[in-house]
């Protein structure tokens, strides 16, 4: 169900909610992502209830064909079966890196839980 609200997935009772602004600023590159392959990232997603923290494992990092002057990159997250994320923007934490907003999509339905992947385009 959505509303002017934002939308919420009544199946797994999850909804969304504006980030902070200054989580959108950080912009995460490509030398950042490659540090991420076989870690884990904390996902912080908004529910009814209050936020509830999801460890991600990010399983690849992979290089796409780009325009001239533009730098693309995907970075695959393996998620457990028992917390879904739908497609949204989310509160990533690393211990190193810190927080940043990042928009994922759901990809595959896993033996033990769920793939996600965010895409990202940087003019270079």
């Amino acid at each position: 169900m959505c509303g002017w609200l934002g939308c919420i997935v009544t199946a797994e009772n999850w909804s969304f909610a504006v980030l902070e602004p200054a989580l959108y600023a950080r912009q995460l590159t490509w030398v950042d992502a490659q540090r991420f392959v076989g870690q884990q990232i904390l996902a912080i997603a908004p529910t009814a209830v209050g936020p509830v923290d999801v460890t991600l494992e990010v399983s690849s990092v992979v290089e796409s064909p780009a325009a001239p002057g533009v730098h693309q990159f995907a970075i695959c997250f393996e998620g457990p079966a028992d917390n879904f994320l739908a497609q949204g923007t989310y509160q990533l934490r690393h211990a190193e890196l810190g927080d940043f907003a990042v928009f994922m999509t759901p990809i595959a339905r896993l033996p033990a839980g769920f793939a996600y992947e965010a895409c990202f385009s940087h003019v270079v």
